[in-house]
């Protein structure tokens, strides 16, 4: 299948275009962005054809596997079109600006039989899977979850800018929204929301939350843009304690480790390198190839628990 990149961001170069190029299943790679370089980009693997704009490139591409990494705020525009005109979409976190607009367009994915995925790939890397294969070696259950992510995001990016859907809460939401789906397959059923830190013009830029799940799970998190760089993530259970690696970024070169504590032991656990976008990747080519409507319920569980999310950190201003 051939892949049209919509918008040119800075993880689409550094994640999506790598991990595309080196997937066989993956055949050209169009480019629709208004500032890209044709000439910069002629020597990379796959790279056919670049549009100037991602409309144009949407009605005159045969269907395909289309990637949006455009601004938050045309989310939603360039998925219902891509959609509409019969491709295959993945769209960068947040998929949708709120779980009305999710429930839509998955509806519309389903009317036309094609694959509507949000990119929240960091649950694919096979460090998440070992994880609760070690607890469960121990005896015990993942019942706690304690993480901080702390992105830089420049001054000038469109983060800090309200009109074009930016906020700590849509940028790093996601990671809070999905992390007790991919631990407990739940959604939560109390959210509690600390804003740390807001612009002049009351845009979010740092939150702490408290979130509890069915059987007396628990995940704490403090994210945003604010304080130096941390991307971490601790698993505790009766009998075991489990810290990951750099959990919701993890490089595709880097090997990860995984610290784990028993009652009787402490030892590192190191895995092989993978490219956790990849793997993401082949299994939404997998679902297109097979009718799979797996990812529906995912992305509508995330809409719904960061539209939650949201709410809650509104009301505390």
């Amino acid at each position: 299948m051939d892949l049209l990149l919509i918008g040119m961001s800075r993880f689409a170069q550094r994640r999506v275009l790598p991990a595309a190029a080196a997937m066989p299943g993956i055949t050209t790679i169009d480019i629709a962005s208004a500032h890209a370089d044709p000439a910069a980009l002629a020597p990379l693997p796959k790279v056919g054809r670049v549009h100037r704009d991602w409309r144009t490139a949407l009605d005159t591409t045969p269907p395909a596997l289309v990637y949006v990494s455009l601004v938050n705020s045309q989310h939603a525009a360039a998925v219902r079109h891509a959609l509409n005109a019969g491709h295959h979409v993945v769209v960068d976190k947040p998929a949708l600006p709120d779980p009305d607009t999710a429930r839509e367009l998955v509806d519309l994915a389903r009317a036309r039989s094609r694959v509507l995925a949000e990119a929240v790939c960091y649950s694919f890397h096979p460090m998440f899977a070992e994880a609760r294969a070690l607890t469960e070696r121990t005896g015990g259950d993942i019942t706690k979850a304690v993480a901080v992510f702390t992105p830089p995001v420049p001054r000038d990016d469109f983060r800090f800018d309200r009109a074009r859907g930016g906020g700590a809460f849509a940028d790093t939401g996601p990671y809070l929204a999905s992390l007790g789906r991919v631990l407990w397959q739940a959604e939560p059923e109390q959210l509690n929301v600390l804003v740390g830190e807001r612009t002049d013009d009351g845009l979010e830029t740092a939150y702490s939350v408290l979130a509890s799940y069915p059987g007396g799970r628990t995940a704490v998190g403090h994210f945003g843009f604010t304080t130096v760089y941390q991307n971490t993530l601790r698993l505790l259970g009766e009998s075991c304690a489990i810290d990951i690696e750099r959990p919701f970024s993890l490089p595709p070169d880097l090997t990860p480790a995984l610290r784990v504590q028993t009652k009787d032991q402490q030892y590192v656990h190191r895995m092989e390198p993978a490219d956790s976008m990849r793997l993401f990747l082949d299994r939404v080519l997998a679902a297109a190839e097979s009718g799979s409507r797996e990812f529906d319920d995912a992305l509508l569980s995330d809409a719904r628990t960061l539209g939650r999310l949201t709410a809650a950190g509104e009301g505390t201003r």
